[in-house]
């Protein structure tokens, strides 16, 4: 992730470059355009919010909202446990935003306390949709 300035707004943004090099075959490339796609579709307060997307020679960047609190697991990590009112109020954000994210037939496949983002008031971000999948209602995933 890189740091930069949205010209428009003056605002922090976060970007994910991801470098073409590494998406020789069809298979990755489709991944990443999944995620784009996922990304657009949804729009929750407690899902990272993407701008923008778009491609130089070399890479495909992403712009995102910055959440500037870090990751769950650094944080939980820095103070090795949390007081019951905290983590209620983490948990209750988490399970708002996985719903919101079900009812738009997304599953996530990769929820980790690394994948949780702060955002500058410490609230929950659900981020990283690299592995997600749109599902149809009633469908069975058979994959791991």
């Amino acid at each position: 992730m890189n740091l930069a300035v949205q010209k428009l707004t003056q605002s922090l943004v976060a970007i994910k470059s991801i470098n073409k090099q590494y998406l020789m075959d069809d298979n990755s490339r489709k991944k990443v355009m999944q995620e784009v796609y996922i990304l657009k579709k949804i729009r929750h307060h407690n899902v990272v919010h993407f701008y923008e997307t778009f491609e130089t020679d070399k890479y495909i960047l992403m712009v995102m909202e910055l959440c500037g609190g870090g990751d769950l697991l650094n944080y939980v990590r820095k103070r090795r446990r949390l007081k019951e009112d905290l983590a209620k109020y983490f948990f209750r954000q988490i399970i708002e935003a996985l719903n919101y994210i079900h009812h738009k037939n997304i599953v996530h496949r990769d929820i980790k306390l690394d994948n949780i983002l702060l955002d500058h008031h410490g609230n929950v971000k659900i981020c990283d949709f690299g592995v997600s999948k749109l599902v149809r209602p009633g469908e069975t995933m058979t994959e791991q």
